[in-house]
């Protein structure tokens, strides 16, 4: 009877010990170099702040470049420009024409936001023009004044 109780004890001891290497085992494969453990405490105070900044700094420089594209196109604003007679404006696909004065007209069919037509043949003053397509082209017969919203080329 007194071995029977030894060779329980030794059962208990070998599974109590097969258990704490087990666990052993399994902690020391965690947070290796191929699989860190990090923190709550880390995430807030070091990571997410360092990406909030990596990405308020490519904003801010996506930004830049697009105000940049603005000004050199002269996409933001109209710009008043004279044309001589004779002379013909090219104007890209959205880019929108405003007579002031002289006489001027198309061929291709600029579309006169005022009226909400389809025009061919002479622009009416003070009219807002609208270019469906690149490439369509507004002849001067008389010096203009216009105004354009957009690329062009004169």
């Amino acid at each position: 009877m007194k071995r029977s109780k030894w060779s329980t004890r030794m059962a208990c001891g070998a599974l109590v010990l097969a258990t704490i290497v087990g666990a052993a085992m399994a902690a020391g494969t965690q947070g290796s170099q191929n699989d860190p453990l990090v923190t709550l405490s880390y995430l807030n105070e070091k990571a997410v702040p360092e990406i909030m900044k990596q990405v308020d700094e490519r904003i801010d420089q996506r930004v830049e470049e697009l105000e940049k594209k603005i000004q050199e196109g002269n996409q933001g604003a109209f710009v008043t420009a004279e044309v001589g007679a004779g002379k013909t404006v090219t104007l890209s696909a959205g880019s929108q024409l405003l007579l002031r004065s002289g006489k001027a007209s198309c061929t291709d069919g600029l579309v006169d936001l005022t009226t909400g037509e389809t025009l061919g043949g002479e622009l009416a003053l003070n009219h807002l023009y609208i270019a469906t397509k690149d490439g369509q082209k507004v002849s001067i017969s008389e010096k203009a004044t216009v105004m354009i919203l957009g690329s062009y080329k004169v």
